[in-house]
């Protein structure tokens, strides 16, 4: 930058017929090596100053829009987002699947925008990423007593005497085979099967189970510890 100053002389306020400019050029500071000609200035040599919407060390960067995250600027203020991501500041994962990977045990993701996404489940998993493994036992799908046991995305019924099918749900019985035990009277179904009827002390679809008296903790005063079920009388 150049400065020009004037020198009038005397003799121009003499109001004499002629005159003489004199002009002194003095040299402007040196800024540092490679400061942007447009965007830095200095006052002092060695010196960068940004302009403002600019920055770096020879302020040839420009400065992105405040908050911007995976965002990137050709000129001031702007956010402009990087592939797979959005948002006003870029800061919404439009590619969460692949980033993130949240969903477990071989489930499907689904990036439905805006950073969020959606897990679709395998048999046997439930729950946000799939992450917990689904009991089947535990809508107790086994009939007429029959025992579950959970498998992988699956389960098996122990089915008592007189039942079968995937839930023990179909009688094999009737009252001719005796099914009741422990002295339960039989009684036929008329829509097929039977039903027992059991005695005291005795339950379970087929009266097979007897009943624990001591498991209702009966004795006071600490003493059920001594609890003994009595044998049924004859």
């Amino acid at each position: 930058m150049l400065s020009l100053f004037f020198f009038l002389p005397l003799s121009l306020f003499l109001r004499r017929p002629s005159f003489r400019v004199f002009l002194l050029l003095l040299p402007s500071a040196i800024c540092a090596a490679g400061c942007s000609k447009d965007h830095g200035l200095c006052e002092s040599p060695g010196e960068c100053v940004c302009r403002q919407g600019w920055q770096g060390e020879r302020c040839d960067e420009c400065a992105r829009h405040p908050g911007c995250i995976h965002g990137t600027c050709l000129q001031p203020w702007q956010c402009n987002c990087r592939e797979g991501w959005g948002g006003l500041y870029c800061d919404q994962d439009l590619n969460y699947c692949t980033n993130h990977k949240p969903c477990k045990n071989d489930a499907s993701c689904t990036n439905t925008g805006q950073g969020s996404y959606t897990c679709t489940c395998r048999p046997g998993f439930t729950s946000k990423n799939c992450e917990i493994e689904t009991n089947e036992c535990d809508s107790n799908p086994c009939k007429n007593g029959g025992s579950c046991k959970d498998l992988e995305n699956d389960y098996s019924c122990e089915c008592p005497q007189g039942f079968y099918g995937k839930n023990c749900e179909i009688s094999a019985m009737t009252c001719a085979d005796g099914p009741c035990f422990n002295g339960g009277t039989c009684t036929e179904s008329v829509v097929g099967g039977y039903s027992c009827r059991c005695p005291s002390g005795y339950t379970g679809s087929n009266c097979e189970k007897r009943i624990d008296k001591c498991s209702s903790n009966p004795c006071a005063n600490g003493m059920n510890l001594y609890c003994t079920v009595m044998p049924i009388p004859l």
